[in-house]
């Protein structure tokens, strides 16, 4: 068995539900234990989630799995509420930017989740704790445009 990362384990989640129509979550862990991937169902429910997946239905009465069209707006936007509710600094050394947020509310690994699911080009990396964020850029032009970004939206 294969422990997969969460971008490789949600690709093929998205490709499993594009190709059947998978009913359930324990019907997608058998798809993903037959290719060879681990999962936990707690695992398997984020990252419907994260996918947008939802049930849908298919006339019969038949419900089964389905990626919902997000609008790439909608994503920033939960981003920059995001940072206007809960970053209080931000600095910049380098490469890097250290985010700190409201403290001791865990809000820097929901920030970080947000970073990673923007999939913003400048953010090669993001590692968060209980109330500090840490975005990693490749180059210190990369960390100043996500510097200025969440600049433009705090509080």
């Amino acid at each position: 068995m294969l422990k997969m990362g969460n971008k490789e384990r949600r690709k093929l989640i998205k490709n499993l539900i594009a190709a059947e129509k998978i009913s359930t979550q324990d019907e997608l862990l058998k798809r993903l234990k037959a290719a060879g991937v681990e999962a936990t169902q707690a695992t398997i429910s984020r990252d419907l989630h994260a996918l947008n997946v939802a049930k849908v239905s298919d006339g019969n009465g038949r419900s089964y799995y389905a990626q919902l069209e997000v609008a790439a707006p909608k994503i920033d936007q939960r981003l920059y509420d995001a940072i206007e509710n809960t970053v209080e600094s931000i600095t910049m050394v380098q490469f890097m930017n250290v985010i700190k947020t409201t403290p001791n509310s865990n809000y820097a690994t929901i920030l970080a989740g947000l970073f990673d699911d923007s999939q913003m080009t400048e953010i090669t990396g993001t590692l968060a704790g209980n109330d500090t964020l840490i975005t990693i850029s490749k180059s210190p032009e990369e960390a100043q445009v996500i510097n200025q970004l969440v600049l433009d939206h705090m509080n």
